[in-house]
């Protein structure tokens, strides 16, 4: 650090360095950001500081990602064929029935409700056509 920092901007970064997580060390960095004085001998340091911030950023967001990516089963299912056609409707209407007669697929079908948890795929010919068909 450069010699001219004034007290307060000294004890500020003495704050970001005991920080303990990355939010937190954001947030000191910008208090020290606020009470470092702007002139040619503070250039560099401001720099690496907002450098810093724009990692620590970066890495907040991907633990946010991270975190939001665990739960759950997975929703997305690949396209196959010349076109994708989901199956919507109200619970015990017959979908489930309508994809294993059409597609020969193998799908459980039950008269209780919500039996079909995650989305089910089934192929369905059509002349030399092959349309996919999600339930």
């Amino acid at each position: 650090m450069p010699a001219n920092l004034p007290p307060e901007a000294k004890d500020k970064w003495a704050l970001v360095e005991s920080a303990r997580n990355p939010r937190e060390k954001i947030i000191r960095m910008q208090e020290f950001l606020s009470v470092v004085p702007k002139h040619k001998g503070t250039m560099k340091l401001c720099g690496r500081i907002k450098k810093k911030i724009a990692l620590l950023r970066k890495e907040v967001e991907e633990q946010k990602q991270k975190r939001t990516g665990r739960s759950g089963p997975k929703l997305f299912i690949e396209k196959e064929g010349a076109a994708q056609v989901a199956l919507l409707g109200l619970t015990n209407v017959g979908k489930s029935c309508f994809l294993s007669v059409v597609t020969n697929a193998n799908v459980t079908i039950s008269p209780v409700a919500y039996t079909t948890i995650k989305p089910e795929p089934g192929i369905l010919n059509v002349e030399d056509m092959q349309l996919q068909i999600v339930e």
